[in-house]
């Protein structure tokens, strides 16, 4: 009886041993593999310069088609000027590519509206001396007023008499007399451009609906403004284009 408890006993310890040594061992393995993994981790990242986990799969950048393609999107980036970088100062960046923009646009329409007025390519409504400038932001004296104004036109001294003639073709829009402009003369013509020409003589020669060439007499020099009668016999000469006066002297060709 004696020796059979012995033996059960000696089978228990054995059984219990081997579990215990299989589960020493499984933890070995276990441990053994997490160390592999994570040198292998560490030696990709220190060897091969850096590692990227993206979209659960690790990318090697060191790569020589990811290197090539990283360096083409940098110099897209800085070739187009146009481009506004992501950062904390995008605001800033947002207002810095919008102030460029709008130099260029700026920029892009001088050089159109000086294309065209080569293509206008108007004349000198009359021969005389510029006694007075356009200025539609800094005001500028008016003798026979006595005040600083704007003034929406140019003025051309002449004697009286000196032909006046359309700086391009058109057609007469309106011819008219009043006290503040004296005998004036509108004509439209392409590209909604009005002329005007005031402080004419009474002697006008054009009617309303007349066609006209470029060079064709209007009328001549006169004195008939009151608000501008102290500069003497004189053409006061205004330019509009889509209802807004512009510089007379812009679509003037100088060739």
């Amino acid at each position: 009886m004696e020796n059979n408890n012995k033996n059960k006993g000696k089978k228990l310890l054995e059984r219990d041993g081997f579990y215990l040594v299989l589960f020493l061992c499984v933890c070995l393995v276990a441990l053994t593999a997490v160390w592999v993994t994570k040198n292998s981790i560490d030696n990709l990242a220190t060897e091969d310069g850096f590692v990227n986990y993206e979209h659960g799969e690790l990318i090697d950048e060191s790569d020589d088609k990811v290197a090539s393609n990283g360096e083409d999107e940098i110099h897209l980036i800085k070739d187009n000027e146009k481009v506004v970088p992501t950062s904390t100062s995008s605001q800033q960046n947002l207002a810095k590519a919008k102030e460029k923009l709008a130099k260029e646009n700026e920029s892009k329409n001088q050089l159109a509206a000086k294309k065209e007025a080569v293509k206008i390519n108007a004349i000198m409504p009359t021969e005389g001396e510029l006694i007075r400038d356009y200025s539609d932001t800094e005001p500028s004296y008016s003798v026979t007023l006595d005040q600083w104004e704007l003034h929406k036109g140019i003025d051309i001294k002449a004697d009286k008499g000196t032909p006046v003639k359309a700086v391009m073709n058109g057609e007469v829009l309106d011819v008219a007399k009043n006290e503040r402009n004296g005998v004036t003369v509108k004509i439209k013509h392409e590209g909604n451009l009005v002329t005007v020409y005031s402080n004419l003589s009474l002697d006008t020669i054009v009617e309303k609906g007349q066609k006209l060439n470029r060079g064709d007499v209007i009328s001549s020099v006169g004195n008939t403004s009151i608000v501008e009668s102290k500069e003497g016999p004189h053409l006061h000469f205004e330019v509009l284009k889509d209802g807004k006066n512009i510089d007379p002297l812009s679509i003037i060709n100088s060739n």
